[in-house]
């Protein structure tokens, strides 16, 4: 008895739910919506241009606003990204990976950062970032009875290399001297 009237039930959900979706009419077109940007390019290694995996590249939008805040992507085994789906206006753009000093977008012609701003529909392709290896110097200064020693200036040198006194036209018979890199 308990199946003669499920199945009728059944039947009546369905044809009601049909029955609304037929009534509701012809389905409005989406709103139109500015074209998005799609920005494009490689990470490499600032020291000898190889590819870097894995590398964090994102955009920042330079002013809170409609929409994301952030657009990131990750680059593939040959330095690649894409970012898709951005919507115009400022952006900060920069790109980071473990081990690599942070490097943010330089525009032609600067050596500092700048704010990338994206027209509606814009196409970036062949943007470069180059990381610079990070490196830390750690370790204790102790005096000749091996205690610790406080307010010591640690300077760590740089010896030129064969190329570099060549640039530089220093005298052939000058030795290379060490030159400070930081100091701490």
């Amino acid at each position: 008895m308990g199946r003669t009237f499920l199945a009728p039930a059944v039947l009546a959900a369905t044809f009601t739910i049909f029955a609304q979706t037929s009534a509701s009419g012809p389905s409005k077109p989406a709103e139109p919506t500015a074209a998005s940007c799609t920005v494009t390019g490689r990470v490499v290694t600032a020291a000898d241009g190889s590819p870097l995996k894995s590398a964090r590249v994102a955009l920042m939008r330079e002013h809170a606003g409609s929409g994301p805040r952030m657009y990131a992507a990750t680059s593939d085994s040959d330095g690649r990204f894409t970012i898709k789906d951005i919507a115009s206006g400022r952006y900060d753009f920069l790109a980071i990976r473990t081990g690599y000093v942070d490097q943010p977008y330089q525009s032609k012609g600067t050596d500092s950062g700048a704010v990338l701003a994206l027209q509606p529909g814009q196409q970036l392709a062949d943007v470069l970032f180059r990381l610079t290896m990070a490196a830390v110097i750690a370790g204790h200064v102790s005096n000749e009875d091996g205690a610790a020693m406080a307010r010591v200036r640690v300077i760590a040198l740089h010896r030129p290399t064969e190329e570099e006194i060549i640039e530089e036209s220093l005298p052939p018979s000058r030795k290379p001297e060490p030159s400070p890199v930081s100091s701490a």
